[in-house]
């Protein structure tokens, strides 16, 4: 916020430059921005617009992987520039980054086309290191906001609040219809979505998170997810973490979904098609707002799939919706509170879901009447345990067993006496 008038910078105002950056990545960003071939791109985009001349601005966005640079064309439209910075050392190779550019290049086009959710325009883009720009990059529109998150924190609002109250739920009401309008698409594979650069068709192809797939049953792909949980684990937790008996959490897992999924497939190697749309990094972190925390633009879709329903029925990241284990018990009185207070914006959010896919009157399977099922809770347990935490682990565990003892306990024959 600015001091002096009282406002919020807004859009690439908010944005900085180099030598405003830690020390931390000023040297690994300096670098890059003397790397990248700054007029070639301004001829791309010019050339694009049939010739109209644009300059960049100075200030950026950047993060762990991504910086992005506003152009502006003489006649005042506006694009930015997102470009891929250079890997890190342990970082995955780069056919399977150029997957994941693919994937969310993808789902910007299939959302604009399909869809009025409000996403970027994409003009051009290339995934080679070597290309003409010197990084690979996607140009696409500007869209002028900030990210949720960041507004929220601009603003210094109320705890867990997006605005006023009022402002709150709406902006919640608006996130849920993007996941609700999401699994309206289905397909007959899991995995991340692409698209055919010469036939324009989508295609669900190999998962950007797993680099397996597609797969054409849930089971293969819960399993393949908890094997890359279980590697990802051992490379990067510690070595308490590894040593705990809850480390074994994926195992777990597989057997829990076989149990607690609920397609209406009839695959004899698990649930079946039809799998629904979902954008795994739902979120405020992944949400332009304006001032007023309207939804401008979902931003970030690398992570787009067509998933089982238990994925697609997630409750939205970061945002305050987050459900306990199912059987946990907490006594704290803090911790009490916010429980209560976080199972209350549970339910109203799974209520605005069921309220906006049942006046949607669309077929097929709803997501809010699997959102507090058993098994979108076992999803979200290996979603927690790629957070390495030993604490989360062991209470996850303790509910997974829970549940296994309490299905097993359930289907178990009754003994009459003789």
């Amino acid at each position: 916020m600015n001091p002096a008038s009282g406002t919020t910078a807004v859009g690439s105002d908010s944005w900085i430059g180099v030598d405003n950056i830690d020390d931390a990545f000023h040297e690994r960003i300096a670098q890059f921005v003397a790397v990248v071939k700054w007029d070639a791109l301004l001829s791309l985009s010019s050339h694009i617009r049939s010739g109209i001349p644009c300059k960049l601005s100075d200030e950026f966005h950047v993060g762990c992987f991504y910086m992005v640079r506003r152009i502006v064309f003489d006649d005042q439209v506006s694009w930015v520039v997102r470009l891929r910075m250079p890997p890190i050392a342990d970082e995955r190779s780069a056919e399977s980054l150029a997957r994941i550019m693919q994937a969310g290049v993808a789902g910007m086009k299939f959302l604009k086309a399909k869809t009025d959710i409000p996403v970027p325009e994409v003009h051009s883009y290339n995934t080679e290191q070597d290309n003409v720009v010197g990084a690979p990059y996607i140009l696409m529109d500007y869209i002028h906001g900030n990210v949720a998150f960041e507004m929220r924190r601009a603003k210094d609002c109320d705890s867990g609040l997006y605005g006023t109250p009022e402002r709150d739920r709406s902006f919640r009401r608006e996130m849920a219809r993007i996941q609700a309008v999401l699994a309206t698409f289905t397909f007959d594979q899991i995995g991340s979505l692409y698209q055919n650069p010469t036939t324009e068709e989508f295609f669900v192809g190999p998962d950007v998170v797993t680099d397996k797939g597609p797969w054409s049953n849930s089971s293969d792909y819960y399993a393949d997810v908890a094997q890359h949980s279980l590697r990802v684990c051992v490379d990067n937790a510690e070595p308490e973490v590894l040593t705990s008996a809850s480390f074994t959490l994926p195992v777990i897992f597989t057997n829990l979904m076989e149990l607690c999924g609920g397609s209406d497939g009839n695959s004899s190697n698990g649930p079946a098609a039809p799998f629904c749309l979902t954008n795994r990094d739902l979120g405020p972190q992944s949400l332009l707002v304006d001032e007023e925390f309207h939804i401008v633009g979902v931003i970030d879709l690398d992570v787009i799939m067509a998933a089982p329903y238990e994925i697609a029925a997630q409750f939205p990241l970061c945002a305050g919706l987050d459900p306990e284990p199912p059987g946990h018990v907490e006594t704290a009185p803090r911790s009490l509170e916010f429980i209560k207070r976080t199972e209350t914006l549970i339910r109203e959010y799974n209520g605005m879901v069921k309220e906006i896919e049942e006046g949607a009157n669309s077929p097929g399977r709803k997501i809010w009447n699997v959102m507090l099922s058993n098994g979108a809770r076992v999803v979200r347990g290996l979603s927690q345990y790629q957070r390495h935490n030993q604490f989360l682990n062991d209470m996850w565990i303790e509910a997974y067993t829970r549940l296994l003892s309490e299905h097993f306990s359930s289907t178990a024959p009754t003994s009459s006496a003789n």
